[in-house]
């Protein structure tokens, strides 16, 4: 995942969480320093600023929005910006919820209580 990836999810999960009514305070607060660490980023980019203003719960439209200012201030790049947004994801996650990465894998067992037989040949 980019960091405009990572930064769109986060700006995602944070606004539904806020419309649906479930956000507690951990997510407002994760979610407006989020959004405090951009608005700083974004200080030549008044149209990327009012874009933060909307609460848009797609991810794929906050890159489209604000990804290239993003790109061009190099918040994909700062590390203050990145880890706030993966705290922001870690706090809107439904509990027992797990994130798995997978690479150059040939076979995956996810979950509990999972009996598999897998052969490779090669």
């Amino acid at each position: 995942m980019s960091g405009i990836e990572l930064i769109a999810a986060a700006l995602a999960a944070g606004a539904l969480a806020g419309t649906t009514g479930v956000a507690g305070d951990a997510v407002r607060e994760t979610y407006a320093a989020l959004k405090g660490l951009l608005r700083a980023r974004l200080t030549s980019r008044p149209g990327a600023q009012q874009a933060l203003e909307v609460p848009e719960p797609d991810p794929d439209r906050w890159v489209a929005a604000i990804g290239d200012d993003l790109t061009a201030v190099g918040a994909d790049q700062d590390e203050d910006v990145l880890d706030a947004a993966r705290t922001l994801l870690d706090v809107t996650r439904p509990p027992g919820h797990q994130q798995v990465y997978i690479y150059d894998s040939k076979g995956v067992v996810v979950g509990d209580g999972n009996t598999n037989n897998f052969t490779f040949n090669g």
